[in-house]
């Protein structure tokens, strides 16, 4: 994790944390719904789960591993 990708989870996180205690009830769960998606999104995107669940060819297009394919445009 470099230092950039550090700094954001920690504002993610402290926003969070201050939008519950300050009672910005609305804000807080949308921040914590977005930092639980982050932090589940990598681990589920590299497992077979995702591959039954979305097929072979969607998630090599997801994970940018997409082969040209002759006949398709570029």
């Amino acid at each position: 994790m470099n230092n950039v990708t550090r700094i954001n989870w920690i504002v993610l996180a402290y926003l969070a944390i201050w939008s519950w205690v300050d009672g910005f009830t609305t804000t807080a769960f949308v921040l914590t719904v977005l930092v639980s998606f982050e932090a589940l999104w990598k681990p589920f995107v590299n497992s077979s789960l995702a591959v039954k669940l979305f097929g072979t060819e969607t998630m090599a297009n997801v994970l940018g591993q997409q082969k040209n394919v002759t006949g398709r445009h570029q």
